[in-house]
């Protein structure tokens, strides 16, 4: 299975430059589905909010349509789901609430943290 990397996922969301989106929507169309990385999630996530400057709920809805695009294939689509809620309703980071996700997936738990707004969340504990 092919995969694509943070860069592709970022054009085909934002769609700001004509010519890479095409590409990355012709690539995706003739390999589809093609993996996409739990860290590729995680990175564009950040890069909607820091370089684009998205409102958390515009990310909310591009990492939602993302998941349910049916020529993508993320990891873990679960994980990235049960993050996004959570971050929806809290005030921790979205890389938190992936790393708290990722980390009760595997049966882990509790969670140690400094994080005050991490440390709020069920399933961590603040040290």
């Amino acid at each position: 299975m092919a995969a694509i990397d943070t860069n592709v996922l970022v054009r085909l969301c934002m769609s700001d430059d004509p010519e890479q989106c095409r590409r990355a929507q012709d690539f995706v169309q003739r390999n589809a589905p093609v993996f996409a990385s739990q860290l590729s999630v995680l990175e564009l996530a950040w890069v909607l909010g820091s370089v684009y400057e998205r409102p958390k709920q515009t990310i909310i809805q591009a990492l939602r349509a993302l998941l349910d695009n049916q020529d993508l294939n993320p990891e873990v689509p679960t994980v990235i789901e049960s993050a996004l809620d959570r971050w929806e309703g809290s005030g921790a980071d979205f890389a938190d609430c992936f790393i708290l996700e990722s980390i009760q997936a595997q049966g882990q738990a509790p969670l140690a943290t400094f994080d005050r707004k991490l440390g709020k969340l069920p399933g961590t504990v603040l040290i």
